[in-house]
């Protein structure tokens, strides 16, 4: 009578062999998987600013080229006072205009830190009685982020995409960029302290990261066009100034 063979099974030290490759081989993989996301949410968060650049363009064709002045109406009903304090907090007027223009709610948040996007954000005026919304980037137009520090000749403010005296070229003027953030009190880029978004589980942080530390932002320009800085080429980078406040610490 001919015995049953029985399949040979794997030893343990085989199993943990497989499985020890398997996890060298998701270390090495993941890390590149996750760069190859983020350069996805690069792109995206490009096709963003392109498409403010657009309503921008618009509005600014039809208002001598004068970019939006958040000082005065229709942006806010205290005369030469914007509402909100940081240049994150726009008039909800100002994003009307813009998607009369072609904008839509979507583009005016970064795509690497989606949760931003919530109904708490963009809603804000309804939750807290005062009229403007909290977006996902930073608006270097007139008025923007005044309340915190910011005053009229404030040279990173930009006023007409055709180029004014005593400011950069179009190519060179920055109207909207990513949120590069640094809160002076605590040194990190990844949490800034305080406000109360916090009580909603929303944290203001850098957009776009590296670990701990910022990657680097797009930025749109008053000609339209958006490049991609990294964090090393951000040109104030390593003298952070304090263009708004004390804290956070705004780098672009």
């Amino acid at each position: 009578m001919l015995s049953k063979r029985h399949p040979k099974a794997f030893t343990l030290i085989e199993l943990l062999v497989v499985i020890a490759i398997i996890a060298i081989l998701a270390a090495i993989l993941l890390p590149a998987l996750a760069a190859a996301k983020e350069r996805g949410l690069r792109a995206a968060c490009k096709s963003n600013l392109h498409q403010q650049g657009f309503a921008l363009q618009i509005y600014t064709g039809d208002n001598e080229n004068k970019l939006p002045e958040l000082r005065y109406a229709p942006y806010t009903t205290t005369p030469s006072k914007a509402v909100g304090l940081w240049p994150w907090d726009m008039s909800t007027n100002f994003s009307v205009q813009m998607i009369a223009n072609g904008a839509s709610r979507d583009i005016f948040y970064c795509p690497s830190y989606a949760d931003f996007n919530s109904d708490y954000t963009w809603f804000y005026n309804i939750s807290n009685n005062v009229s403007f919304n909290i977006l996902g980037y930073i608006y270097l137009l007139p008025g923007a982020g005044m309340n915190t520090g910011g005053k009229p000749e404030s040279p990173y403010w930009k006023t007409n995409v055709i180029g004014m005296p005593g400011q950069p070229r179009p190519s060179d003027a920055e109207v909207v960029v990513d949120e590069v953030l640094h809160d002076s009190a605590t040194g990190s880029y990844i949490k800034m302290s305080g406000g109360s978004l916090v009580s909603v589980g929303l944290i203001q942080r850098t957009s776009h990261l590296v670990g701990n530390l910022p990657a680097g932002g797009n930025e749109l320009f008053e000609d339209g066009h958006v490049e991609w800085r990294p964090w090393r080429m951000m040109w104030n980078n390593g003298n952070p100034q304090n263009y708004f406040g004390s804290n956070p610490v705004f780098i672009f």
